[in-house]
C-alpha cells in the first residue's frame, strides 16, 4: 500500500476519532446543536474565493523518475529510506515534475518533502515541513485532506497546524516556486 494511502488512511480515523470523542466536541454546521470548540477547522471555514489549482498551471511530467541525491544533502540523509520508497512507489504528483513525500512524524503530525522527479533532488520546503492534523471537521477532510495538490498545478493547499505553530492554525495556501512555498493566503482558525 503507497504511503499516500496509508497516511491519507490514517487521516481519516484521526478525524473520526475526533469527531466522536466528548473532550474533542465540534462547532461547524455539520456537528450536532450545542457542540462548540472553536479551534476545530470547518468546511466552511474554506473561503469561497479561494485561489484554485487552475490558477496556478504546471506541465506533467511523464519521464523517468531520478534517484534521490540524499548524499549531498544532511536533511535528507535523516530520511533517505523514506525518501528513496516514495521515489520507487510515486510518480510526480505536483506541480508537474514534483513527488510530495509524506510520513507519520507523531501523533496527528505528518512530515513533507518534495522530490524533483527529473533530478532527484530534496526540498524541505520550509513553512510546511510539518503539519499537525486535529481537530478538522469530517466533511473538510473528506473532501480532499490535510495536504491537497496536483500535479498540473503548482498550488499546494495545507489545513491544520504548519510546523507545529499555533498561530498558524487554519487553511493556508501556497505557491510552489519551483524551491520555495510561496505563502498566497492565510485563513486563520480560530479567527482572531
Amino acid at each position: 500500500m503507497e504511503a499516500v494511502t496509508v497516511l491519507r488512511r490514517l487521516g481519516m480515523l484521526l478525524a473520526a476519532a475526533a469527531c466522536t470523542a466528548p473532550s474533542l466536541a465540534l462547532a461547524c454546521k455539520s456537528d450536532p446543536p450545542g457542540e462548540e470548540d472553536s479551534l476545530t477547522i470547518c468546511q466552511e471555514d474554506y473561503p469561497a474565493d479561494a485561489p484554485r489549482f487552475e490558477d496556478y498551471p504546471a506541465r506533467p511530467y511523464t519521464g523517468p523518475v531520478a534517484a534521490v541525491r540524499w548524499r549531498a544533502d544532511p536533511q535528507a540523509r535523516l530520511y533517505r529510506t523514506m525518501l528513496k520508497k516514495a521515489a520507487q512507489e510515486q510518480r510526480p504528483d505536483f506541480a508537474g515534475h514534483f513527488i510530495v513525500a509524506q510520513w507519520g512524524c507523531g501523533s496527528s503530525c505528518v512530515m513533507n518533502k518534495i522530490i524533483d522527479a527529473r533530478t532527484g533532488k530534496v526540498f524541505h520546503p520550509a513553512g510546511v515541513e510539518t503539519n499537525i492534523v486535529i481537530n478538522i471537521d469530517g466533511p473538510l477532510f473528506d473532501s480532499g485532506g490535510m495536504l491537497r495538490y496536483r500535479v498540473d498545478s503548482r498550488l499546494f493547499i495545507l489545513i491544520g497546524e504548519p510546523e507545529e505553530d499555533e498561530k498558524r492554525r487554519g487553511i493556508s495556501f501556497f505557491e510552489w516556486t519551483g524551491s520555495r512555498m510561496k505563502l498566497l493566503r492565510h485563513v486563520k482558525v480560530p479567527r482572531a
